[in-house]
């Protein structure tokens, strides 16, 4: 008897990103959102201001100056 092979195709549909600190609130978020929002938590802050600067561009509208925290980039490049 032949196998049967399935290939699932990978969606190329593109989601948006949410990202909140509590994966309760990920999980129920999510089913209002809908199909095209992916909601992700991230269990924790994701960034942080610089410790070694003030951290405000003074030049550029006062833009503050975020670091990435040490282990969460898979999910900020998720």
């Amino acid at each position: 008897m032949a196998k049967k092979t399935v290939s699932k195709k990978k969606s190329t549909t593109k989601k948006n990103l949410v990202i909140v600190e509590s994966p309760a609130k990920a999980k129920t978020i999510e089913k209002y959102l809908g199909k095209n929002y992916k909601v992700v938590a991230s269990v924790g802050h994701i960034r942080d201001l610089k410790k070694s600067s003030m951290s405000i561009d003074f030049d550029n509208n006062y833009e503050p100056e975020y670091i990435n925290i040490r282990g969460k980039g898979p999910l900020i490049n998720s």
